[in-house]
C-alpha cells in the first residue's frame, strides 16, 4: 500500500515538495507534543509551586518555554556546562526539585552519577525516553538501576566504584517508567555536596555565601624527580612517577560545622579542607559514606544545632590526629596558615580533634606546633562537631602521592632548625638504621636485615627514643640514613643537604611520602622492594635474602 501511494505522489507534479512539507508538520506537531508532555510532566512531579526546576545540556528552546508555561511560578534553570562545572553550578543553586536531563543519551550513566544526588530528597529525576533503560536493550544506567547485573569490565578502582553506586542505588534510589520516560528519586535526608579546591574557589563567586578566599598561591613547577631506584621488582605502580602541580588557597569561613577528625560543614557542602587526599580521582574519607563519586554522608548525623565557638579559630585537625606520620605530613603541610591567620586576627586559636585513642595532644604534637610557632595555650581540642563564628584554613603544601608544593621547603626547614636548636650537642651516628617496635607493617625478619646493616657501620636506633629536636639533629648529621618504609623515615624532610636513603618496605606499600620529601630536597632515595604477605598498605612482609639479597648488597656496596 505504501509503494503504491509512494508511486502516486511521484507522479504528481509538486507533490514531492507537498510530501515532504506534509512529513514535516507531522514531526512539528509531534515534537510539540511530546515538549508539551514532557512539561506536563515536570509540572505535575515538581511538588511545590515555587519549585527549582534544573535542566541538563544544552535544552530546546521551545522545551524550556514548556517548562515555564507549565509551572509559571517556578525557577527553571538551563544548566549546558560539563563535568565540574556543571557539578559547581548545580551545588551553587540546588538542592533542586525536578531535574530533567535533556542532553545527549550516551552519558546518562555519567550524569546521573555526578548530577542525581543534587536533588532534594523525594524529589524527581526525570530522564526523557528513558524508560527504555528498563528494557531489555537497557544501556549503562539501567545495568546500574538493576541489582542483578553484573559489574562491567574496567579497573579495579573502577569495579568496586560500581558496585558501591549499585549498593547506594539499591537502597536508596526508586524508580518508574511513566509513559516513554523514566522518573527516579532518592530518600537520603542529609546529601552532601564533595568539591575540589578548585571547584570551590569557582563556587564561591557564584553562591551566595559569607566565605571569601583571603589568598592565593599559584602553583609552581614540582621538585624534580629525586635519583634512585626500586629493586629488584618496582612497586605498581612504581615509586618514580611524575610530581604533579598544586595551587594554594587561604580561605575565610563564616558559620561552618567542624567536626572531630577533619570533617568541616558548611549547609549541604563539604568544605574541601576535608580531604587530605584532595587530588585524588575519587575523593574519599574514613568518617564519611560514599554516595556516588562526588556525595557523601556523614557515617554518624551531625546535630541539628552543635556547640558555638565565638571568635577566629585557624582548622590544623586531620582525620587521623594524633598519629606521629601524619602529623609530619597533613597538619604541618597547613602549618603555613598560621602567621597569615594572626594577621588577620591576632587573638586567633587553632582547632584540632580529639580521638579514641589520643583525646588530647601528645607531647611531641605540642612540640612541633611550638616549632611553627603556635603556643600552647591557643591550642582548643573539640570533642564533638562545633558551629564556629570564623574559621580559617590552608591548602595543604603536601599530600602523597601525587604532588608536594615547592615552597613547603621553607616551612621544613624553620621548623627543624627550631627544633634541632631545643636539642643538645651530642655525637650522633653517620649512618644509622630506623628500626619499628609496632607489629603493623612489620618485616618478619627484622633482626636478619638490621644484622645486614649493622655490619655496614649502620647504628639501629628507634626514634621514639628521642626528642624530636633529637631526631632532627640524628637526622641532619647522617650522610646515609636507612630503615622501614614509613613514618619512622619522614624526618628527611627537616635534613636540608642530599643524603643518601636506603628504604626496605613491601610491594604494597603504595604512600610515597618519603618520595616527595626527598624531591624537595634532592636526597637519592633506593627501595628494596620485599613480597608482602597479602593485600593492604598495612600489611607485613619478609626480607628474602635470594631475591632481595643481591639488590640490597650492590645498594651498600655503593656507599663510601
Amino acid at each position: 500500500m505504501r509503494s503504491r501511494l509512494r508511486r502516486v505522489v511521484a507522479a504528481v507534479p509538486g507533490a514531492r515538495r507537498t510530501a515532504s512539507w506534509g512529513r514535516g508538520v507531522v514531526a512539528d506537531r509531534r515534537r510539540r507534543r511530546r515538549l508539551a508532555e514532557l512539561a506536563g510532566l515536570v509540572a505535575s512531579l515538581r511538588g511545590r509551586d515555587d519549585a527549582d526546576v534544573a535542566l541538563l545540556g544544552p535544552a530546546d528552546p521551545a522545551l524550556v518555554e514548556a517548562v515555564r508555561a507549565a509551572s509559571v511560578r517556578a525557577r527553571v534553570t538551563v544548566i549546558d556546562e560539563e563535568g565540574g562545572k556543571r557539578h559547581v553550578r548545580m551545588a551553587a543553586l540546588g538542592p533542586f526539585d525536578v531535574v530533567l536531563d535533556c542532553d545527549v543519551p550516551d552519558e546518562r550513566r555519567r550524569r546521573f552519577e555526578t548530577a542525581f544526588f543534587h536533588l532534594r530528597p523525594g524529589a524527581a529525576y526525570v530522564v526523557p525516553d528513558g524508560a527504555r533503560e528498563l528494557g531489555p536493550q537497557r544501556g549503562p544506567l539501567g545495568e546500574l538501576l538493576d541489582p542483578a547485573a553484573g559489574v562491567p569490565d574496567g579497573t579495579r578502582r573502577e569495579r568496586a566504584r560500581t558496585r558501591q553506586l549499585r549498593e547506594v542505588v539499591a537502597r536508596h534510589v526508586t524508580h518508574r517508567a511513566v509513559g516513554d520516560h523514566l522518573v527516579l528519586a532518592h530518600d537520603v535526608p542529609d546529601v552532601l555536596v564533595k568539591m575540589r579546591e578548585p571547584e570551590f574557589n569557582a563556587y564561591l563567586q557564584q553562591a551566595d555565601t559569607p566565605h571569601r578566599v583571603l589568598e592565593r598561591i599559584p602553583a609552581e613547577t614540582p621538585p624534580a624527580a629525586p635519583a634512585g631506584s626500586e629493586g629488584p621488582v618496582p612497586r605498581r605502580p612504581p615509586m618514580q612517577r611524575p610530581i604533579t602541580r598544586a595551587a594554594l588557597s587561604l580561605r575565610s569561613y563564616r558559620d561552618v560545622v567542624v567536626a572531630p577528625r577533619q570533617v568541616l560543614v558548611s549547609g549541604r557542602v563539604l568544605l574541601p579542607d576535608t580531604y587530605r587526599h584532595n587530588q585524588w580521582p575519587v575523593l574519599v574519607h574514613t568518617q564519611l559514606e560514599e554516595l556516588a563519586p562526588r556525595f557523601a554522608r556523614r557515617r554518624v548525623p551531625l546535630p541539628a544545632d552543635p556547640p558555638r565557638l565565638s571568635g577566629t579559630y585557624l582548622h590544623l585537625d586531620n582525620e587521623f590526629r594524633g598519629h606521629f606520620g601524619h602529623l609530619l605530613t597533613e597538619s604541618l603541610s597547613r602549618a603555613w596558615s598560621w602567621p597569615e591567620a594572626v594577621r588577620i586576627d591576632p587573638d586567633v586559636r587553632v582547632l584540632v580533634g580529639s580521638t579514641s585513642k589520643r583525646p588530647r595532644p601528645l607531647p611531641y604534637e605540642l612540640e612541633l606546633y611550638e616549632a611553627c610557632g603556635i603556643p600552647r595555650d591557643r591550642i582548643d581540642v573539640i570533642d564533638g562537631p562545633v558551629r564556629v563564628e570564623r574559621l580559617i584554613s590552608g591548602s595543604p603544601m603536601f599530600s602523597h602521592p601525587q604532588f608536594v608544593h615547592p615552597r613547603i621547603a621553607e616551612t621544613w626547614r624553620e621548623v627543624g632548625d627550631r627544633l634541632a636548636a631545643g636539642a643538645e650537642d651530642r655525637a650522633w651516628p653517620r649512618r644509622f638504621f630506623v628500626s619499628r617496635r609496632s607489629d603493623k607493617r612489620a618485616c618478619r625478619n627484622g633482626p636478619e636485615v638490621e644484622a645486614l646493616f649493622a655490619e655496614r657501620g649502620f647504628e639501629v636506633v628507634y626514634p621514639e627514643d628521642y626528642s624530636l629536636g633529637e631526631q632532627v639533629r640524628l637526622f641532619r648529621a647522617a650522610e646515609a640514613i636507612a630503615g622501614y618504609a614509613g613514618s619512622g623515615l619522614f624526618q628527611i624532610a627537616f635534613v636540608t643537604e642530599p643524603t643518601r636513603v636506603i628504604m626496605i618496605g613491601a610491594d604494597t606499600y603504595s604512600p610515597r611520602n618519603e618520595y616527595l620529601m626527598a624531591a624537595v630536597h634532592g636526597h637519592r632515595i633506593d627501595a628494596v622492594i620485599c613480597r608482602s604477605e597479602g593485600g593492604g598498605v598495612q600489611t607485613s612482609y619478609s626480607y628474602d635474602e635470594e631475591r632481595e639479597g643481591p639488590y640490597l648488597r650492590g645498594l651498600l656496596d655503593e656507599l663510601p
